[in-house]
């Protein structure tokens, strides 16, 4: 099964789309190669991103994903609260914006 598609975020627009093409699939075979079904890939993704201080349209790219497989609102929340005391509050500073545009557009 193929898996949802992620948004190309904004800060990867004009790059070489072979190589947007090369990111994808290296991102969809390593997913099935997980053995984890999307919910938890993404709920790890987002973790994940929290952690690195990632940049808002990453984290807005995967909240839009989690919504569009079904993933509620709360359980994005929640994962905020399950990396927080890992991450430290200037993280959760810088993620919390991008987090509630996205489930604030979606």
């Amino acid at each position: 099964m193929e898996p949802t598609p992620i948004p190309v975020p904004d800060g990867l627009r004009g790059l070489d789309p072979a190589a947007i093409a090369a990111l994808r699939d290296m991102r969809v075979e390593l997913e099935r190669l997980s053995g984890l079904d999307e919910r938890a890939i993404e709920l790890a993704r987002l973790g994940a991103l929290i952690a690195l201080g990632a940049p808002a349209d990453s984290l807005e790219a995967h909240v839009r994903r989690a919504a569009t497989i079904g993933m509620t609102a709360e359980e994005v929340w929640g994962t905020v609260m399950a990396v927080a005391p890992l991450v430290g509050v200037p993280r959760l500073i810088g993620s919390i914006p991008a987090i509630r545009t996205a489930l604030d557009a979606g």
